[in-house]
């Protein structure tokens, strides 16, 4: 069966994908892996220990010697943090080849070398563990390619962030390219000035910082090039999701605080001349505005003095609750088609495709898909909600002293468990059923 994406096509190239539509319980069957946060603490705390080890307690301690201008660099320390903060599931590798290097570099006998070699052990079977996590998920993946219902014209441009440049975080980009360039610059003005163009009079410390940060980038590009064969071991491809994260091996972003510029009226919404968005271009989540508080459409006093009808027509909408949207609940029958899933640590992306085979509504904009990792308990997982830059919303401080609460609206008849409460000179907050704001006075109540 052949399907059209309902998007405009205009001159845009399409690239046509298999389609396939998951239930709920189809979802949950992702195998559980290793914990994110295990995989990442069970490899640097021990990689840690035994460098600490090595260095202050080994009866055979390990003597830096000539390497001492390298691993006292500034690069190295940077290049640590890099790896630190981007290796995700790949820092068992990392470990497993920082224990055969010192092995290499002490020749140990006793019992340093018997703790080398259980911390190869222990580092490879971590590393094998993760391995086996990812292959499983690429075979379910693969199992669902097959079993696709059909397929879809989907925009090149939407596949884009899919490409090698974005499989590594920018930060990552940054820093190793700042420790090979700094060193760079540094070696060239002192070659051009101090040293008379001499190779051999520029401080041999430049030379240290730059190879290390070469060093560095090559192994960047190394989990780069991992990652890279991981998202070609599974054939690309359209999946329709349940929105639901307390199941399922993905996270869900929430973009509140913001409106996509589609919804921005200019005769009447002035959010995109506010301050916040001079540099809405530059946003993290660009095509969005922050709302702006003073708009005569969206702002605090213009939904204030909404009716109780025409707050409940809006009541679903995340920007009505600005900072305070963390407590919206998610509504469980959502639904959104991703692209570029190829197992743990991939960032696929959302396509504007509308649902076919589950009868499911699309969820609304605002939700985008967040990296494929392993929580403690996926049971406890919730929507992540950030602002257009994608900094994190936090909620307004309520004092109930001073505080005028306005009215409190049963949202029953749009399917939320809860009331909407208009506070005086607030945001609206979503209130549960369980649970009340307490304040001094009442205006009304619904």
């Amino acid at each position: 069966m052949q399907m059209a994406n309902q998007a405009a096509s205009g001159s845009t190239s399409h690239k046509n994908i298999p389609f396939c539509s998951l239930r709920e319980d189809e979802w949950a069957q992702v195998p559980r892996t290793i914990p994110d946060l295990w995989l990442g603490v069970g490899v640097w705390v021990p990689l840690g220990a035994l460098l600490l080890y090595l260095i202050r307690f080994a009866p055979q301690p390990l003597v830096l010697g000539s390497w001492a201008p390298i691993l006292l660099s500034y690069s190295f320390f940077i290049g640590v943090i890099v790896l630190l903060g981007g290796a995700g599931r790949h820092a068992a590798w990392i470990g497993l080849a920082a224990a055969i290097w010192f092995d290499a570099l002490l020749d140990p006998t006793g019992t340093e070398q018997q703790v080398l070699y259980a911390a190869m052990g222990y580092f490879g079977l971590l590393a094998i563990a993760g391995l086996i996590g990812q292959l499983r998920f690429a075979a379910l993946l693969t199992t669902w390619h097959r079993q696709a219902q059909g397929s879809v014209q989907v925009p090149s441009n939407a596949l884009k962030p899919l490409g090698y440049s974005q499989l590594i975080p920018t930060w990552m980009w940054g820093l190793t390219s700042a420790i090979v360039v700094w060193p760079l610059l540094k070696a060239g003005w002192k070659f051009f000035t101090v040293a008379d163009m001499d190779f051999a009079a520029v401080d041999a410390e430049l030379y240290y910082e730059l190879g290390v940060g070469l060093g560095v980038m090559a192994l960047v590009q190394l989990v780069g090039l991992f990652k890279w064969f991981e998202s070609r071991s599974v054939p690309l491809m359209a999946l329709e999701i349940p929105v639901v994260p307390e199941t399922g091996p993905l996270g869900f972003i929430g973009v509140g605080n913001g409106l996509p510029a589609s919804q921005v009226q200019p005769a009447q919404c002035t959010c995109a001349q506010d301050e916040a968005n001079n540099q809405a271009e530059d946003f993290k989540h660009p095509g969005w505005f922050r709302v702006s508080d003073q708009c005569a459409v969206h702002g605090i006093r213009a939904v204030n003095e909404l009716s109780a009808g025409q707050l409940l027509e809006i009541a679903q909408e995340p920007w009505v609750y600005g900072a305070n949207v963390e407590a919206l609940p998610c509504a469980g029958t959502g639904r959104m088609v991703i692209s570029g899933l190829y197992g743990w640590g991939a960032k696929p992306v959302r396509l504007g495709i509308r649902s076919f085979f589950s009868g499911g509504l699309q969820t609304g904009a605002h939700l985008l898909p967040g990296t494929a990792r392993e929580p403690l308990r996926r049971a406890t997982r919730s929507i992540r909600w950030v602002d257009p830059r994608g900094n994190a919303l936090a909620p307004e401080a309520l004092d109930a002293a001073s505080e005028r609460v306005i009215d409190r609206i049963n949202l029953a008849p749009v399917g939320l468990r809860g009331h909407a409460v208009r506070v005086a000179g607030q945001r609206v907050r979503f209130e549960a059923a369980d649970a009340r704001i307490p304040a001094e006075r009442d205006a009304a109540r619904s």
